[in-house]
């Protein structure tokens, strides 16, 4: 409120001041001095009294100016002892916020601090939480190496959370410095203070920006460490990164020289089974190859034998007028009776038995190959037309063909008519000179075929000291039964300068052949195709194996085919152990059991060629692989035939090829008599003890196996004694393991199996091992080395495991002799499990090892049925 004042400028304060008080002379002379002025002054005294009154007037006013003046100044100090009351109250005021706001800094930065610190003591686990959630599925078509692709695909997710935090980072520093410009974490209190004291009456605002500073450079400085720990993991993946990237390295320079020696080794193979087969071949063409002089082709009709050609002067005649008078029967048989169906006369019976009585009869008849006679003799008399036929590469119908077959006494030559039953036409061929050997070859069609060698100069051939002989017999015209062999080989050749002359040749017995074709290429897929109703093709590996080989049966011919596909396993590797033991011993595998019919229940070999037409069967190209309810193709059955009727030699007339008398027969030559052995003046012999071994561990998946380019060769020894264990070879530990807590080998190792722990993985991952014991050795060493799984393992269990040994399971999982943990393949090594996987491997006890392997194996016995 403010005060009033007066009209002279005072308040109307009055101010007694100190001091004496006035005389009562004073008072009384001023008072009496004034009414006495007048008396005493008579002459003067206004004048005077004028003065005095105006003196005292100024006294008073002066006066009242000094005790206003003097109020104004108790007034002002007084004001000033209030505003510097005031300001000592408002300062102490300040001091106290902000002694509070000190004591609330101090509060707020120790939670601060402890909120920070319980962050980081789980920074780990809060790194491989994002870490794990930074990952991403990994992609299919890397080019990289897998191990590497994940050490890389691991390092770029750890360098993108780099580059994220990093910008956090980044923004976290700008935050913390915008309360005072410095790192909240190296300010004091005071500094604090002094910079909160700037704020004025906005104190609060300071402390919640001084305290989102603080708070920002904690989680900077938490960033900062988490990037050091990430940058330490990269780091760590490209240093292993480099390591392996150098493994690989080594390791694909030695697969590269594998491979190029697995190359090396399948070229040697080919090229030795191209060598095998050109020399199959070229036995074969020597076998049914005959040399015929020239000017045996001008003395008429011969015999061709594996050794020979026959000719004699007497014999050729007997032998074309055999022919001559079969042929004349038929045609008059043909005249005079209605033929109802096929007939034929039996010419003469070829008999090698002179000379050969030690053979078998089956070996005296391989001996016969055929017989040749002029073409006249069958009423072909126009050389030239033939001869056009032949340049034309034609055939000519013909009335009569010949029929070689082995009968008991030799083979009998019979003499057919053409018709519906058996075909009139017969291929005419040119012999074609050769300019290196000077010989006309010609080769004749068939199954199989046929080679001849005219050699123009060349004389004819001498008698043998031994000749055969051929009975003639009385011309008598028979029906041809049905069901008899009609394949008949025989062809006209025409020779330069020499009259055409007709072959007949004896052919091999129904169902023998030779393997011909190459096969075709395989898919992935190959073996699924089976079942399809066309069935499966041959495999062209199959064809290289087998191409050129001597086959005598059907069944011989199965089983040469399934040994041979056994050396393949890629072809045939999805089939079930019970298929694959069949295939490896040369029988046919299971098919699946809905394509059974009857009692048969396994993939059958279906042919294209008919063997009773004359055609090879064995024709890779045309045979394939079914099911049993598959109609495609041909079962290979030997179709049942009866022979020609012969009549008995009785009333027949012999003649030798050789006109007797010319040198003398003589009997076989005897064999040379081995010497008796003699008895040896020795020593007596001391039979030596067999010692006591132990047999090599066998891989049941690989027992049975057989030696490449042998598939079906019974002279081998068997495939049971060649062991093979992918075990035993070297190989580089890969795999991550698994994380384990608590007890490790307890429940786990009685059921699923307990996992190889990840930091045990670590040790063993990228070292290279002499064989899988070598690595069991160093995975329980570097399990009795860990400080935590060791614990878990009593002193004598320590002991064996610091030796490579594996420690004992608990008696319950004990069986007979088994008594220790065992590592088990997840993926069976005859499978194709990774030997060295780690991702693969588990350890279980005995018992439950056994329990695994027998209920694999009853699930594979159900399934294949």
């Amino acid at each position: 409120m403010a005060k009033q004042t007066l009209n002279d400028g005072s308040d109307g304060t009055v101010v007694i001041r100190p001091g004496g008080s006035p005389s009562g002379g004073g008072s009384g002379g001023g008072y009496g001095g004034g009414f006495g002025g007048n008396r005493v002054g008579s002459s003067g005294g206004p004048t005077r009294s004028a003065k005095g009154i105006k003196r005292r007037q100024e006294d008073r006013l002066k006066r009242k100016a000094e005790e206003a003046q003097a109020a104004a100044k108790a007034k002002a100090d007084a004001e000033k002892a209030t505003a510097k009351a005031q300001e000592q109250a408002r300062f102490q005021a300040r001091q106290q916020a902000l002694v509070t706001m000190v004591q609330r800094y101090t509060s707020t930065r120790a939670e601060v601090d402890r909120n920070f610190a319980s962050k980081k003591q789980q920074l780990d686990a809060v790194l491989q939480k994002e870490i794990s959630a930074a990952r991403r599925p990994p992609v299919p078509n890397s080019t990289e190496r897998w191990q590497l692709y994940t050490l890389t695909k691991e390092k770029n997710e750890i360098d993108g959370l780099i580059a994220r935090k990093t910008t956090e980072l980044n923004a976290k520093n700008i935050a913390a410095r915008v309360f005072d410009g410095q790192d909240p974490l190296t300010r004091s209190a005071n500094d604090y203070r002094t910079r909160l004291d700037q704020f004025g009456t906005a104190l609060d605002d300071g402390h919640r920006l001084w305290e989102q500073a603080y708070i920002a450079a904690q989680e900077a400085r938490l960033l900062s460490q988490q990037i050091n720990a990430l940058s330490e993991k990269s780091n760590a993946l490209a240093r292993l990164h480099a390591e392996q990237t150098v493994v690989w390295r080594d390791r694909e320079a030695v697969w590269e020289r594998q491979r190029q020696y697995a190359e090396q080794r399948a070229a040697r193979i080919r090229f030795k089974q191209q060598v095998d087969e050109s020399i199959r071949l070229e036995r074969f063409k020597q076998v049914h190859t005959l040399s015929v002089p020239a000017p045996s082709l001008a003395a008429g009709g011969m015999v061709l034998t594996r050794d020979a050609v026959f000719v004699g002067q007497q014999a050729a005649a007997v032998l074309e007028q055999a022919i001559a008078a079969s042929v004349e029967t038929l045609k008059d048989y043909g005249r005079i009776l209605a033929r109802t169906g096929p007939v034929f006369v039996t010419a003469m019976v070829y008999s090698p038995e002179l000379g050969n009585g030690e053979l078998t009869p089956e070996q005296r008849n391989r001996l016969f190959q055929g017989v040749g006679v002029p073409a006249q003799v069958l009423g072909l008399s126009d050389g030239s037309a033939l001869q056009s036929i032949a340049d034309a590469g034609g055939s000519v119908e013909v009335a009569y063909r010949l029929k070689p077959q082995a009968v008991p006494e030799g083979t009998a030559l019979h003499v057919a008519n053409t018709g519906d039953t058996i075909g009139a036409h017969v291929p005419v061929i040119n012999a074609v000179f050769d300019p290196l050997t000077g010989l006309y070859n010609a080769e004749v069609p068939g199954s199989p075929a046929r080679h001849l060698q005219f050699a123009a100069d060349a004389a004819p051939q001498g008698a043998p000291a031994n000749p055969p002989v051929l009975t003639a017999m009385a011309p008598q015209v028979e029906t041809l039964p049905a069901g008899v062999d009609l394949r008949i080989q025989d062809c006209i050749i025409c020779v330069p300068g020499v009259p055409p002359t007709y072959f007949s040749f004896d052919l091999p017995a129904l169902g023998s052949g030779i393997v011909t074709g190459a096969g075709k290429p395989a898919a992935n897929d190959w073996w699924n195709t089976a079942s399809q109703p066309q069935g499966a093709a041959i495999p062209e590996q199959v064809g290289h194996q087998m191409r050129a080989q001597a086959i005598k049966s059907f069944s011989a011919f199965d089983q040469a085919l399934w040994r041979t596909l056994a050396e393949h396993p890629a072809l045939w590797g999805n089939t079930d152990d019970i298929n694959k033991k069949r295939i490896e011993r040369g029988f046919a595998p299971y098919a699946p059991k809905s394509t059974w019919v009857g009692e048969r229940r396994e993939f059958e070999l279906r042919y294209q060629a008919r063997a009773e037409l004359g055609e090879n069967p064995f024709n890779l190209d045309r045979i394939s692989i079914t099911t049993p309810q598959s109609r495609h193709g041909q079962p290979g059955v030997v179709p049942a035939v009866i022979p020609w009727p012969t009549r008995p030699i009785g009333n027949g007339t012999r003649t030798p090829l050789v006109p007797p008398g010319v040198e003398q027969l003589g009997p076989t030559t005897s064999p040379i008599t081995p010497p008796l052995s003699q008895v040896y003046p020795g020593n007596p012999v001391i039979p030596v003890l067999p010692e006591n071994e132990t047999f090599p561990a066998v891989d049941p998946g690989q027992t049975g196996a057989s030696i490449p380019g042998f598939p079906a060769d019974m002279e081998l020894p068997s495939p049971d004694a060649l062991f093979y264990d992918r075990r035993d070879d070297r190989g580089v530990a890969l795999g991550f393991g698994q994380p384990v807590s608590g007890i490790w080998l307890g429940e786990a190792a009685r059921t699923t199996g307990a996992p190889i722990p990840d930091r045990i993985a670590d040790q063993l991952r990228g070292r290279e091992f002499a064989n899988f014991h070598r690595f069991r050795e160093a995975f329980w060493r570097a399990v009795a080395a860990d400080g935590e799984l060791s614990r878990q393992f009593n002193n004598s269990n320590l002991v064996k495991m610091r030796n490579g040994v594996a420690p004992r399971a608990v008696a319950s999982d004990v069986v007979g002799g088994r008594r220790s943990f065992e590592l088990h393949h997840h993926i069976r090594v005859k499978d194709g499990g990774d030997v060295y996987g780690m991702d693969n491997l588990s350890v279980v006890a005995p018992r439950r090892h056994i329990e695994i392997h027998g209920a694999k194996k009853n699930d594979q016995i159900k399934k294949s049925y």
